[in-house]
């Protein structure tokens, strides 16, 4: 069965000009052989409607015109049809939503509040330079946060130590020569001159080959065969926590007390008052609320 749109197809193409002519020929051809090839006597016997359509057509004179068909309303033009329209105007395509604006990256976090100030470093190790204090600060800090010395127990007591051992932060080298310490195989000093060449360095005054090397591996420098760098002040902190934390002084600290900090930083009770004072004027500083 045809549907409605085909047939309404059909119908449309039946009005193109191609179509009108392939029925016109048709038509002239169908007339003339009735009129002409098939005699007097056909022609006498013929169809009088068929015998009358020819002259029509003939005096029509436009088989064109003869073979009008009514318009019918247009479902789909044909290509001369869609030639001869005229061009529908475009419409143009709604402009795209613009894109939303980026979101602002979120702001750093604000560097935290050093655990201890230049002023409070002042007032714990008072006898400490000015300069030295602006100095030192900031590695200070560094180091105590690379040592979880993270309170203000473990703070006090790293302090008091270095105080004394830097005689309050004014030199990272031991003011005496180092002979005392050659031959000391508990140091780990074995070969010629060890002694000198390994004397007390640093915050935390290291000493002998044996620490040296230690220190060595702890910060990838090598300290044997320069131990001239544990002094410098990029290092001296540094190799103050190797001590700190070989030695687990923070639970020393934590539990036995500044005492026996100060025994296992130094070997003995030297300068143990001083080490003592520092200590508790570091938690008056510190242990605020």
């Amino acid at each position: 069965m045809f549907s409605v749109e085909s047939w309404s197809r059909v119908l449309h193409v039946s009005q193109s000009r191609h179509f009108r002519a392939a029925v016109a020929s048709t038509v002239l051809i169908a007339t003339g052989t009735a009129l002409t090839g098939v005699g007097a006597a056909s022609a006498a016997n013929a169809d009088p409607v068929s015998t009358s359509v020819a002259p029509r057509y003939q005096e029509a004179g436009d088989l064109f015109t003869a073979l009008q068909f009514p318009e019918l309303p247009s479902v789909g033009s044909t290509s001369e049809e869609a030639a001869e329209a005229p061009a529908e105007e475009s419409v143009d395509a709604p402009a795209p939503a613009p894109a939303p604006a980026p979101e602002p990256a979120p702001a750093p976090a604000p560097a935290p509040e050093p655990a201890v100030s230049g002023d409070e470093l002042a007032r714990i190790v008072p006898q400490m330079p000015g300069d030295k204090i602006a100095q030192f600060v900031a590695p200070l800090n560094d180091a105590m946060v690379r040592g979880g010395i993270d309170t203000p127990v473990r703070q006090a007591a790293f302090i008091a130590q270095l105080a004394v051992e830097s005689d309050s932060f004014r030199t990272f080298e031991e003011y005496a020569s180092g002979r005392a310490y050659e031959g000391r195989s508990d140091l780990g000093n074995t070969q010629p001159g060890d002694g000198e060449r390994y004397k007390g360095r640093g915050a935390i005054q290291v000493t002998g080959r044996h620490n040296y090397e230690e220190v060595s591996r702890f910060t990838g420098i090598d300290f044997v065969a320069h131990p001239e760098l544990v002094a410098a002040p990029e290092n001296a902190f540094t190799t103050a926590v190797w001590y700190w934390t070989s030695r687990n002084l923070n639970n020393v600290a934590d539990g036995p007390g500044i005492v026996r900090v100060s025994e296992l930083v130094n070997g003995g009770h030297h300068a143990l008052a001083q080490r003592m004072d520092n200590f508790a004027r570091g938690l008056a500083v510190l242990a605020h609320p």
